[in-house]
């Protein structure tokens, strides 16, 4: 696309099981989402990936809290430590302190969001991010996330999509990396929360 994008638009497919007496994590929906800018032309050219997960606190008067679906694998248990309390499930006092209290205890974690070369370093990640934000308002009362720049991310550097995203042509030194990355957030408007040795970010969507 070699003119600036008037507007961004995303295509998400979600898998959501409705039989809970097979499963395991039902206020869990795993999110997958193809991000395409449009021209004036009304042209359509893909920029990116988003990988979002939805907890769904209405659940838990059926026996199932968020900080047993966090629990659920190594990608996000660290996240679910940071901002949950184990005992209640409920997000954690000091937390609450932090960013203050919401109207709604669901919770929308960017797992992941990745753009292509072209449209980076032009302001539509913080466009794209803003634009996801406003769409779940209303559904969540917290956004969060782990900061951690994907060209570090050793899990996908053998596979396609690693050259695909040309995430060999970002910053190759980590530290440096995570420093311009977390940055990044905190111009969104995130709030990073204090735990030793990570980043992770939260932002109160939905204030009482």
């Amino acid at each position: 696309m070699k003119e600036v994008p008037l507007y961004f638009h995303i295509d998400y497919k979600f898998s959501h099981c409705l039989d809970l007496e097979n499963s395991e994590f039902p206020n869990v929906e795993e999110i997958h989402g193809e991000i395409y800018a449009y021209d004036c032309h009304d042209t359509r050219t893909k920029v990116g990936e988003v990988q979002l997960h939805y907890y769904n606190d209405s659940f838990i008067d059926l026996g199932f809290n968020l900080y047993d679906a966090f629990d659920r694998s190594m990608d996000t248990i660290r996240l679910g430590n940071a901002i949950l309390d184990s005992g209640t499930g409920d997000m954690s006092i000091d937390l609450k302190d932090q960013i203050g209290p919401s109207f709604n205890n669901n919770i929308l974690v960017i797992h992941e969001i990745i753009l292509f070369p072209d449209f980076r370093g032009k302001g539509f990640g913080k466009e794209i991010i803003s634009g996801i934000i406003t769409f779940f308002k209303g559904k969540c009362g917290y956004v969060a996330l782990q900061s951690f720049p994907k060209q570090h991310d050793i899990s996908i550097k053998d596979k396609p999509r690693f050259q695909e995203f040309g995430l060999d042509q970002l910053n190759p030194e980590f530290h440096s990396a995570q420093q311009s990355l977390d940055s990044f957030y905190e111009k969104c408007g995130f709030q990073k929360i204090p735990v030793q040795n990570e980043s992770f970010f939260i932002m109160n969507i939905d204030p009482m």
